[in-house]
């Protein structure tokens, strides 16, 4: 049986990605993939370094619906936008969001409150900044910023629940840097796994993402979890939160090697018949389709 892999979490020069849409899609080709999801940082109502302008929006959503057609005897290209979650401001279902040209959402938390200013703090800026909004909005309290990350991402998944759950523990990453808490509490495991048992509940598939799995031997979820999410049936996909083209692929082997590991047999695919996500089984080499 023909084996080969997808990707529903990848970006472009639309945000923060390096290559237009096409090259995206000519590189997923290259590789013999067998769907690409494109899913660029949607729009926020303040400047970021890596939201789209809300101007480009249509631009963008015309250019995928044209390569659908251009390429649709060679890949299944779907359109996707991953969503930044912020209570009352932006979210999977918001009036900016058009639902109607999508395929499926990514629902991510990125920011998290407010710097004094009224500055939005993202976890995902550089570990001094990182250090600088912990310090400012949460009082140095390593544990209520963590709390905070994921109280939000719940709250989406009730709310605005996504198609997929984008880098659910990804505050982890400045762990990287700097020791800034125990990944193997009770209370740190408590909130991640809280977090991935409602998405399963939700019927939200679970994003693992690759993309400082090259750098860092990083996925996230972290790989502690995947025992642990496999008996708990959580549903899943693999991602690699592709900036480049090049990067459409990076980790795949080695996560689904350790995800078989952990007894994973199925990862969640996109159906064009129905619209939605199914479970595949697959192994080292890609999806059976």
């Amino acid at each position: 049986m023909d084996r080969s892999w997808a990707n529903y979490h990848g970006h472009s020069f639309y945000c923060d990605g390096q290559g237009n849409p096409e090259e995206y899609v000519l590189k997923a080709i290259d590789l013999e993939m067998n769907t690409i999801g494109i899913s660029s940082h949607a729009p926020v109502p303040f400047s970021t370094d890596w939201n789209m302008l809300s101007g480009k929006l249509p631009l963008y959503l015309k250019e995928l619906a044209d390569l659908k057609t251009k390429y649709h005897n060679q890949i299944n290209l779907l359109s996707a936008l991953e969503v930044d979650y912020i209570p009352d401001c932006a979210g999977p279902q918001h009036s900016r969001i058009p639902n109607a040209l999508l395929d499926y959402t990514v629902g991510s938390v990125h920011f998290v409150d407010a710097f004094h200013d009224g500055t939005p703090f993202s976890i995902d800026d550089a570990t001094p900044k990182f250090v600088k909004g912990v310090d400012e909005i949460f009082w140095g309290d390593i544990r209520k910023i963590i709390k905070r990350y994921f109280n939000l991402q719940k709250e989406m998944l009730e709310k605005e629940p996504p198609r997929i759950l984008g880098h659910p523990d990804k505050i982890r990453m400045h762990n990287r840097n700097r020791f800034f808490f125990d990944e193997t509490s009770d209370w740190y495991v408590e909130e991640v796994r809280s977090t991935l048992k409602l998405a399963a509940e939700k019927n939200v598939i679970v994003e693992i993402n690759t993309k400082y799995y090259d750098a860092a031997e990083y996925t996230f979820p972290s790989s502690d979890h995947f025992k642990w999410m496999s008996q708990n049936n959580v549903p899943m996909t693999l991602s690699s939160d592709a900036h480049k083209p090049e990067n459409l692929l990076s980790g795949f082997t080695e996560v689904a090697e350790m995800l078989l590991y952990h007894g994973i047999e199925h990862l969640w695919q996109y159906d064009n018949s129905t619209g939605n996500f199914v479970p595949k089984k697959f192994d080292i080499a890609g999806i059976e389709w």
